[in-house]
């Protein structure tokens, strides 16, 4: 079950809460507190290419600034 996080608009208290993807609009989400003018806030995650321990296991290096190539500058983009 996906655990989201959501912060209170009334005291700035940011908390957890875990339900099925369905629930989440329907569901009103009041804080510890008991305020409910509670947002829910964006969390990124981290994406790894599947079978490559190297590749999350080092950070990764700036690609070198190349000219032409679409939106990236042609280092990343085919």
């Amino acid at each position: 079950m996906p655990a989201y996080e959501y912060r209170c608009r009334t005291c700035d208290t940011s908390f957890e809460v875990r339900r099925g993807i369905t629930e989440t609009a329907a569901a009103s989400t009041p804080c510890p507190g008991g305020h409910t003018d509670t947002g829910r806030v964006f969390t990124a995650v981290a994406v790894t290419r599947a079978g490559s321990a190297a590749a999350s296991s080092r950070p990764a290096s700036p690609q070198p600034a190349t000219s032409g190539g679409a939106c990236c500058g042609g280092g990343c983009c085919t």
